[in-house]
């Protein structure tokens, strides 16, 4: 499966290359994107043998990252972008992008709900979804489940980049297994998760 990766200049974005790498999947093409005049990850992509197109920008939409991506032949591209950054419609015409969201879809739609699905089922889900205009609304692509963390703190760092990720290689690899479909959007959207919330999800006390 041909792909290209849409990556801003994060953590998160060095451990979805890390992990397609270490599983010797690799990317057609990278498209790096950052306000900083040195990307930090522009050696790491280079060095390991990946065509990579570096912008001087913090904006997914900027029109140059747009023209690019449109004449890349790539069945897929993955996108992580900054935190609150939305894709316009001119691009999801365009090519299909991948999201990688850590909650179970369309249950849990919204930001952080790592917290609210271990708070209400103590389980925890990653789902990769074909984006849409719609938040959360796209094409279910792939679900897989986790084993929670033993330090709970690290929810919102490096264990919720490494299920992103692994979801993402999964996928990857087994494609062609569809697995859910959105059949509607009946569910609750949940939002960043008061102090309260995670207090009590890291606590491991009980709501009810």
């Amino acid at each position: 499966m041909k792909i290209s990766l849409i990556l801003a200049d994060t953590l998160r974005s060095k451990e979805y290359f890390k992990h397609l790498i270490k599983n010797n999947i690799k990317p057609y093409k990278v498209f790096l994107y950052s306000d900083k005049k040195k990307h930090t990850l522009e050696k790491f992509i280079q060095n390991n043998g990946v065509k990579a197109k570096f912008f001087r920008s913090k904006n997914i939409n900027n029109i140059k990252i747009f023209n690019e991506i449109r004449k890349t032949a790539s069945r897929y591209f993955v996108y992580s972008g900054y935190p609150g950054e939305i894709v316009k419609k001119n691009l999801l015409k365009t090519k299909n992008i991948i999201h990688l969201h850590p909650g179970l879809l369309p249950n849990f739609k919204g930001s952080t709900t790592m917290y609210h699905s271990l708070l209400l089922t103590n389980k925890i889900y990653c789902t990769c979804l074909k984006l849409n205009q719609k938040i959360d609304e796209g094409k279910i692509l792939y679900i897989q489940k986790f084993k929670k963390p033993n330090n709970l703190k690290l929810l919102e760092g490096k264990y919720d980049n490494e299920i992103r990720a692994k979801t993402l290689v999964n996928f990857l690899i087994n494609g062609k297994k569809k697995i859910y479909t959105q059949k509607n959007n009946k569910y609750e959207s949940y939002y960043i998760a008061h102090p309260i919330i995670r207090n009590l999800v890291i606590s491991k006390k009980k709501l009810f």
